[in-house]
């Protein structure tokens, strides 16, 4: 099965193996079991039957207004952390 890699900050990179060897595992089977416990957690299961059901009756604009949405907490979060950071020097 052909892959594609998937990046992530180096910070979160550095974590994951540092955690692994920690746990007596590599890197990918750490991330295997984060997965799977993520996905069943309250807000996933939530937020993917949401995009599931409406997928399937055709509501796109609802899947895009959530993901829209998304985005923008993401935007949010991320220029407060570059504030707190010019904050700090």
């Amino acid at each position: 099965m052909a892959t594609n890699p998937v990046r992530v900050p180096e910070a979160v990179h550095d974590e994951v193996h540092t955690a692994a060897r920690l746990f007596g595992c590599n890197a990918s089977e750490l991330l295997e079991r984060a997965w799977h416990s993520f996905r069943q957690s309250p807000e996933f299961v939530t937020e993917f039957e949401q995009a599931r059901k409406a997928f399937s009756v055709g509501e796109l604009d609802q899947v895009a207004s959530h993901l829209y949405e998304q985005s923008a907490q993401r935007a949010r979060r991320r220029a407060d952390s570059v504030k707190a950071l010019r904050q700090e020097t």
